[in-house]
């Protein structure tokens, strides 16, 4: 059984869950998401757990780690894995497409709504995975993305339409050179160290990518 850590919620660890093992991306393991890893004993914990590679020794569950998650939220339970991330301000939460429905219900879904109201007052945002079809969802409604890859992040903007002003979202590969930009002029402290025409040139470059998106 893979042992608890000191951060853990008191009460809670990994016994008899292995969820993550599952619903989550391994790279190492040339592990696509919502597949069994081989390593795994399904229920009982990791075959190769002191030589596993650094992406699970690295991973956070937000169940094990965070005590204003419910019990409910248990992913054996839930057969949902919640995760934190800071850069981006995001929670995402992975649903194991066996039950692709469950976030709906509540009192799950109760929760994911008041995470997005929560994550729409800091500039964050509150994703759902099911294998590579992704939704973000926010105080108004969701968005349903499609599929997502691994190596596209999602950008939200606010946009005025014909029925009044709203979020939309955009997905836009890693590499990206328009990512460059985009971090040049959401980070402060860059943004003060960097010349006027650094600062044009990057606007201009955001604007003409979103423009090109409009198209």
């Amino acid at each position: 059984m893979n042992e608890p850590f000191a951060d853990y919620v008191l009460g809670r660890s990994c016994e008899g869950c292995t969820m993550c093992c599952k619903l989550l991306r391994i790279e190492a393991l040339d592990k696509p998401r919502s597949q069994w890893c081989k390593h795994c004993d399904i229920g009982t914990g990791c075959k190769i757990y002191q030589e596993r590679p650094t992406e699970c020794r690295d991973f956070d569950c937000g169940f094990l780690t965070q005590a204003n998650i419910g019990d409910h939220w248990k992913p054996a339970k839930s057969r949902m894995v919640i995760t934190l991330a800071t850069e981006p301000n995001r929670l995402t939460v992975f649903v194991d497409p066996d039950r692709p429905d469950v976030w709906r219900k509540d009192p799950y879904f109760s929760d994911i709504k008041n995470w997005a109201r929560t994550a729409a007052k800091n500039r964050g945002r509150v994703v759902i995975t099911q294998g590579t079809d992704v939704f973000v969802v926010t105080p108004d409604g969701e968005t349903r993305l499609g599929p997502v890859d691994d190596d596209q992040l999602i950008i939200s903007r606010r946009k005025r339409g014909s029925s009044g002003a709203g979020v939309e979202h955009i997905t836009v590969n890693r590499n990206d050179p328009v990512m460059a930009a985009m971090r040049l002029l959401k980070d402060r402290d860059a943004a003060k160290n960097a010349s006027p025409d650094e600062l044009a040139e990057s606007r201009r470059q955001v604007d003409a990518w979103l423009a090109q998106h409009d198209k």
